[in-house]
């Protein structure tokens, strides 16, 4: 079985709750959200995704840390020690999901980085090439900056669950948090952004489509990190005495609450300046320079922006390479150092294509994103409540809990998210 090969915990609930939110967080709030919106429906969007963070989202969660904990394995092992059928081959199939969802989505950190130093560079008086056109045809620039996202994430990971992971969420997710309530204040002082805010908020039926349902749902399980793999991970670094629903509840808050704020930076600016809001996976970078070119004091605000979306892109990053990491660990029986240079090296390779295409990247995502993360949380659910420790499981939940729990939670996450997850997943791909 795959254990828990790092020797060490989260050495609190807070440094549970920073770390755990830093992965939520991440790019699929900041990066996907605002994008998924403008191309699914807008305010339905918004609203689908908010039912389902509540209804599916945070029942998954607590059912993915539960599993975790009670096993105390990673992905490769907690299916296979849960009793699910062929749940070795389920692990494996989710770690191939985090090897392929990491390779466009380690490109993207590197776009944030990117820009975040060259509008640091422009702030202090540098300047030097900002367009996006020139950075995606560059294989060198975008390399370069790959290389460096690649290292840092490594690098810290190399330290370990305490001096690793959950010191830089410690430091990163107020920063983030900072900086963008000071963005949001100052977007919503552009002219034309409140009218922004009330087409950000206001539902149309002509915007409605049959692929918001599973657009939202992809992005609840992409943005909590669901899918068997960063939360069963981080999952099994949590202590016996952690309050699963407090954390998951904290956890899911600060999720849904870096996404409107996103939202009501990205959209409300897009639309004061006339842009366009439905141009994919590039808004943020073709959209968000140019409100700030536009901007007074544009070079300080760009960097803002762009360097707290880096910090939060960073933890998610780091939690993609952790899931690899503990699988080679506990598989192969590795040095951890030998298996974050093996991760990473992996990952750069695998980033190819994703340096060459943005429709690979769009075509990619909505595989390994939106389809493969509800299928391994999927996994997870079924592993907790229908396998060899169903009987447990609501118990496990329910330890150390300063909350209420209610029995018809189990019946929930038994039947009603895997109802839920199947019937979105087939009424998107079939209908």
């Amino acid at each position: 079985m795959t254990q828990n090969t790092t020797g060490g915990t989260f050495s609190s609930s807070w440094g549970t709750i920073v770390s755990t939110a830093g992965v939520a967080i991440g790019l699929g709030n900041i990066w996907r959200f605002p994008y998924m919106m403008g191309q699914h429906g807008g305010a339905w969007f918004l609203l689908a995704y908010l039912l389902i963070a509540i209804a599916f989202g945070l029942p998954a969660l607590m059912a993915e840390w539960a599993l975790a904990r009670h096993t105390r394995c990673g992905t490769l092992g907690a299916f296979e020690k849960a009793g699910l059928p062929w749940g070795r081959y389920a692990g494996y199939l989710l770690i191939l999901t985090v090897l392929m969802a990491g390779s466009y989505y380690v490109v993207i950190v590197a776009w944030v980085l990117y820009f975040a130093c060259h509008f640091g560079g422009n702030a202090i008086g540098l300047s030097g090439p900002g367009d996006f056109d020139v950075l995606v045809e560059s294989w060198t620039l975008q390399g370069v900056f790959l290389i460096i996202v690649a290292v840092l994430g490594g690098g810290a990971l190399c330290l370990g669950v305490r001096r690793g992971i959950e010191k830089v969420s410690r430091w990163g997710l107020p920063i983030f948090f900072a900086l963008v309530l000071i963005l949001m204040a100052r977007v919503l002082t552009i002219d034309g952004a409140w009218a922004g805010l009330r087409e950000f908020l206001v539902p149309r039926w002509e915007n409605f489509s049959r692929t918001t349902p599973l657009a939202a749902l992809g992005q609840v399980f992409f943005s909590f990190g669901l899918g068997g793999t960063f939360m069963l991970v981080y999952g099994s670094y949590m202590r016996d005495d952690e309050d699963i629903p407090r954390v998951a509840i904290c956890t899911a808050g600060a999720d849904i609450a870096a996404a409107l704020m996103a939202g009501m930076i990205v959209i409300p600016a897009a639309l004061a300046f006339h842009l366009p809001t439905s141009s994919g996976a590039t808004l943020m970078f073709e959209v968000m320079p140019a409100v700030f070119q536009q901007m007074s004091g544009g070079a300080w605000f760009g960097a803002m922006f762009f360097g707290s979306v880096f910090v939060v892109a960073l933890l998610s990053q780091m939690a993609a390479y952790e899931v690899v990491v503990g699988a080679l660990a506990g598989r192969m029986g590795w040095s951890r150092k030998w298996c974050v240079v093996i991760t990473v090296m992996t990952s750069c390779a695998l980033a190819i294509p994703a340096l060459r295409s943005i429709r690979y990247i769009e075509s990619s995502d909505m595989i390994w994103g939106s389809t493969m993360q509800p299928v391994g949380a999927l996994f997870a659910v079924v592993a907790l409540v229908w396998c060899g420790i169903r009987g447990q499981a609501l118990s496990e939940i329910r330890r150390e809990s300063r909350l209420p729990v209610p029995n018809w939670l189990f019946y929930w996450i038994k039947f009603g998210i895997p109802i839920g997850i199947v019937s979105t997943l087939v009424f998107y791909w079939l209908g």
